[in-house]
């Protein structure tokens, strides 16, 4: 017996959740915005509703940002040295 009145939606995969994550879209429906400023997770998916407060990022986007800016920083200062 089905309960639903609609047609249900499949079931999103694993590696579908993840190719929308780093294409920061919603991992469940794929369109809306999962970033609200630089670093700033939105509070939720304007599309379909999805809350992201189940997603602790904690420090991870910092991390990547002073990855990046502390590897060109040493390069460009091996660079001045050699």
């Amino acid at each position: 017996m089905n309960d639903t009145a609609g047609p249900s939606e499949p079931e999103t995969t694993v590696l579908q959740s993840a190719m929308r994550g780093l294409a920061c879209k919603c991992p469940r429906c794929g369109q809306g915005k999962l970033y609200a400023g630089f670093l700033t997770l939105a509070p939720s998916c304007d599309r379909c509703g999805l809350d992201y407060a189940f997603i602790d990022t904690g420090d991870g986007p910092a991390i990547f940002i002073i990855m990046l800016a502390g590897g060109i920083v040493v390069a460009c200062a091996l660079i001045v040295e050699v």
